[in-house]
């Protein structure tokens, strides 16, 4: 089906499926990545950041394309510093042209799954985080969106002009604040979207 583009998006390292049998040029495969701080004390039973990378260097060697999620971006001491070194990390090791797409995000809660993680035994302190109302949601104030999108989109700066970023079900107005630029639609942010991907896809055949 070359008129799809199918996204295998994971926090997984099996990927010997993949490695094993040839991938059409239209199947995207990416990570979804944080720090090593959340990795281990909220993503439990997944891949190590490093397992992570590897798997995405793998394929991107056989010539797939791949993209990183970071999302969720999460805020505790030294954050920053912390997530600028997985950055520096991918542009070390993956050359803009292996890589797709790039996107950003945060924790968004409905008042419904609020209770149930309270209700669970599975400890975490993902709870701890400063909620405000977020369009009937809860989640990160603005201030501190604006703080973590612009410096994660800063820091890839050499990827710009050949990595597609955006936002994940973010506020409208953060757009202009992180990229500098913004989308008068959905609709409109889906196209240059479908279009950035086929691009990358033409020039990887």
């Amino acid at each position: 089906n070359p008129n799809v583009i199918l996204e295998f998006k994971t926090k997984s390292n099996k990927i010997e499926y993949f490695l094993e049998n040839e991938v059409p040029s239209n199947i995207i495969c990416t990570w979804s990545l944080n720090t090593p701080v959340i990795i281990e004390n909220e993503e439990h039973l997944t891949a190590t950041l490093r397992q992570r990378i590897n798997s995405a260097r793998k394929l991107a060697d056989k010539g797939v394309l791949v993209g990183f999620h970071f999302h969720p971006i999460v805020q505790y001491e030294n954050y920053l510093d912390d997530y600028k070194k997985v950055y520096d990390t991918l542009i070390d090791t993956f050359d803009s042209s292996e890589v797709v797409l790039v996107s950003f995000g945060t924790l968004t809660f409905i008042k419904p799954v609020i209770q149930k993680l309270r209700g669970r035994d599975f400890k975490s302190k993902i709870l701890q985080m400063p909620f405000e109302n977020a369009n009937g949601k809860a989640s990160y104030p603005l201030e501190i969106k604006k703080e973590m999108f612009s410096h994660a989109y800063k820091s890839f700066k050499p990827w710009h002009k050949d990595v597609y970023f955006y936002l994940c079900m973010e506020d409208h107005s953060l757009w202009k604040e992180t990229f500098g630029y913004e989308y008068a639609s959905n609709n409109q942010m889906e196209m240059m979207m479908k279009m950035a991907y086929e691009n990358k896809i033409k020039s990887r055949k």
